[in-house]
């Protein structure tokens, strides 16, 4: 087995690797994934993520850097022993305190005020820019209004089983508390799975608000466990998965344990997801929604 070398490392996406490692952004704002620390134990999250520039900082420590700089601390291990882990596929966690998964933001972050019916013309028009049916969104999704550090927004809500809201608007990405999948339940013998609520509109949007089955939508890969028990009571299974290599390891997982599993991306393959296809099939139409 080739063992990996360091320029290989830093290539990693951090983003990817805490995924994998159960750990899952707060909030997302821009380009930059906030995170309750994954080095030390915290209640507010000041462990940052660039994605663009694929680098980390820790306010709370006031340390950073890349990829190999955040795998010898969340391993503690030298750089030689975190390549061979890397080579090995090995991704458990060793270090003293491991940190426990919270669920979504703290109370005193995010606070819904009211969830009313979807149509504020900003709204309406991301939807247009995300090219998801209106009336789709509208039947499935809420306008909700929260805080956030005590100022006002105004999103897209999508419900999951738990209470919780997915939050979505131009400018940011956002999830209350608490956080958890969420699972439509219409008796139907197969089950359509997405990783977000976006690419579950926009199926609908291609197929048609009335496209029979039952739905579930992740709101996080970190619900793929969760989501198992759902899966083995159905007879067929299809998956929307994103084409990155976080959702390809999970489908992975989810094809080896449940064997009624499709993998129903091929359809946008070339795609980032199934959103990114969609909006490619109105250009090409030249549709307006």
């Amino acid at each position: 087995m080739r063992k990996m070398n360091c320029d290989e490392a830093r290539q990693i996406s951090i983003v990817d690797y805490l995924a994998q490692c159960g750990f899952r952004p707060q909030y997302i704002k821009g380009v930059n994934h906030w995170y309750l620390s994954p080095i030390r134990e915290e209640n507010t999250a000041s462990f940052k993520v660039n994605t663009q520039l694929n680098a980390w900082f820790d306010h709370g420590m006031g340390v950073g850097g890349n990829f190999i700089d955040l795998g010898i601390r969340l391993h503690q291990c030298t750089v030689e022993q975190l390549l061979s882990r890397l080579s090995a596929g090995d991704r458990s966690l060793c270090f003293h305190q491991r940190v426990k998964e919270t669920e979504a933001e703290p109370e005193h972050k995010i606070k819904i005020i009211q969830a009313g019916e979807l149509q504020n013309l900003t709204l309406v028009k991301y939807l247009h820019e995300r090219a998801i049916d209106y009336y789709t969104a509208k039947a499935w999704c809420k306008e909700v209004l929260f805080t956030l550090n005590e100022q006002r927004y105004l999103a897209i809500g999508f419900k999951n089983n738990s209470g919780g809201y997915e939050l979505r608007n131009a400018q940011l990405k956002l999830s209350s508390s608490p956080k958890d999948l969420t699972y439509i339940d219409q008796g139907a013998d197969t089950v359509h799975v997405f990783e977000g609520f976006t690419d579950f509109l926009s199926l609908l949007t291609l197929n048609g608000r009335d496209m029979p089955g039952d739905f579930l939508v992740l709101n996080s890969l970190s619900f793929v466990g969760k989501s198992l028990e759902i899966l083995q009571q159905r007879p067929a299974a299809k998956l929307y998965l994103d084409h990155d290599k976080a959702a390809a390891k999970e489908m992975a997982f989810i094809k080896q344990t449940i064997p009624n599993v499709e993998d129903a991306s091929r359809f946008y393959s070339g795609y980032k997801d199934l959103n990114a296809y969609l909006k490619i099939q109105q250009q090409s139409r030249g549709l307006g929604l």
